[in-house]
């Protein structure tokens, strides 16, 4: 009789309870998944290991096994229980394939939900990079306020600009850590982005002025949710300064731009904000 060795396959790692496998109702829509039965149906009693490429699922002694006293009978059923887990295995592995973050998650681990509201924020706007039209220097930036590494892939973001709508889409892995940021940039040349350290989406087709300088909104959405939306006034700008929300400013006062200040620190010589890093340079009014 064969002995049974599926094959490997990647898998989520909860970040409420780090090296949990996830059923494939519990993946986010990115990942796909499997049917009512989940992993732990296909696998039975299997151990689950992490490697370079993932959480592989290995089987555990009674897939490969005969239990003791078995008769002809018995062996025949077992070994057709085995090619139906096989099978089952060989499915999961064509449908999930979620790869590992190119960093270390940390205790947290990753998240296994998909971002639901308010676990994407937006937190700093550069509106005016440079004065007058064909500005190509602008950007946004996201932070996650979830305390698990999160895959971005999935993501969509839109801005009305005009009778134009700008958007983007993560249609690729795009890990950050455990409340992580990443930037959302008009252009991904790093002449004229000014150096902006990643990780950077950029709008479809690198746009120029997708930030209205008169007031506009931005949102996020998840699987046609809205993960956040923030519309900001027509204000006072300082050409090269971003608009920041200051870190020690409670999250409920977000929605009130008198507390959103002008950036004072310098990531690039004559630009002002802190992209991928904390709002620590203005302080809440």
């Amino acid at each position: 009789m064969r002995r049974w060795t599926p094959s490997l396959f990647s898998l989520v790692v909860g970040c409420a309870s780090a090296g949990q496998a996830a059923s494939g109702t519990d993946l986010p829509p990115a990942f796909g998944g499997v049917d009512d039965a989940g992993l732990g149906g296909a696998l039975g009693s299997g151990d689950f290991t992490s490697g370079d490429d993932g959480i592989a699922a290995t089987p555990g002694d009674d897939s490969s096994t005969l239990p003791p006293g078995s008769g002809p009978s018995q062996a025949d059923d077992f070994d057709a229980s085995a090619d139906e887990a096989e099978e089952a295995v060989d499915a999961v592995a064509d449908t999930v394939v979620v790869p590992l973050p190119p960093f270390d998650p940390g205790d947290g681990g990753l998240c296994l939900a998909a971002p639901a509201p308010g676990d994407l924020v937006i937190d700093e706007l550069m509106i005016e990079s440079v004065a007058g039209a064909g500005d190509h220097g602008e950007w946004l930036e996201v932070q996650s306020t979830l305390a698990c590494a999160l895959d971005l892939r999935g993501l969509h973001g839109d801005a009305p600009n005009g009778n134009k709508i700008r958007t983007f889409d993560v249609g690729g892995d795009l890990w950050i850590p455990a409340l992580g940021r990443f930037i959302v940039a008009d252009s991904s040349n790093a002449a004229i982005d000014h150096d902006l350290p990643g990780p950077v989406v950029v709008w479809s087709g690198q746009p120029g002025d997708v930030l209205r300088n008169k007031g506009g909104t931005i949102t996020l959405q998840y699987g046609g949710a809205i993960i956040d939306s923030v519309t900001y006034p027509s204000m006072a700008l300082t050409a090269g300064a971003s608009l920041a929300f200051p870190s020690d400013c409670a999250p409920s006062r977000r929605s009130d731009w008198t507390a959103w200040q002008s950036s004072t620190s310098a990531w690039f010589p004559g630009f002002l904000g802190t992209p991928n890093a904390g709002n620590d340079d203005v302080q809440c009014p």
